[in-house]
């Protein structure tokens, strides 16, 4: 294994992958119709958002 071990580009990729999940996400809540629908995707958005943060807290 030449690579060297980088916790932080981990860090950041699963940012990136939250991020690609929250515009799914913002997108779905678009479309939805159903209040109860748009209430639990909002939930999932706030939840997506709060761990993007915590994630940029633990970055340099």
């Amino acid at each position: 294994m030449s690579q060297v071990y980088n916790p932080e580009a981990e860090v950041i990729a699963r940012i990136e992958r939250l991020e690609l999940d929250a515009r799914d996400v913002r997108r779905r809540v678009e479309r939805v119709t159903n209040p109860e629908d748009r209430r639990v995707l909002n939930r999932q958005l706030e939840e997506i958002k709060h761990e993007i943060i915590r994630l940029r807290s633990r970055l340099p």
